[in-house]
């Protein structure tokens, strides 16, 4: 795998996690905190994000998800 399939590979989990994300907080905040281990802050950032806000998120060579805390 190269550097470009990386970068590509990264961002669509990036726009996948990213979309799921807005999705889990819009039908129960509460278990999207608790499941995807955010803070209330951070939750309420997520949600507000436009469309256009989420591919520039998503396009990071960061990698955005992660194991939550205690899983």
């Amino acid at each position: 795998m190269n550097t470009a399939q990386l970068q590509d590979g990264i961002r669509d989990i990036n726009f996948n996690y990213l979309m799921l994300a807005q999705q889990m907080i819009k039908e129960d905040r509460a278990a999207a905190i608790y499941r995807l281990g955010l803070s209330q802050d951070m939750v309420d950032m997520l949600s507000d994000l436009t469309p256009a806000q989420v591919i520039k998120m998503a396009v990071s060579n960061m990698l955005l998800c992660g194991n939550p805390p205690g899983n």
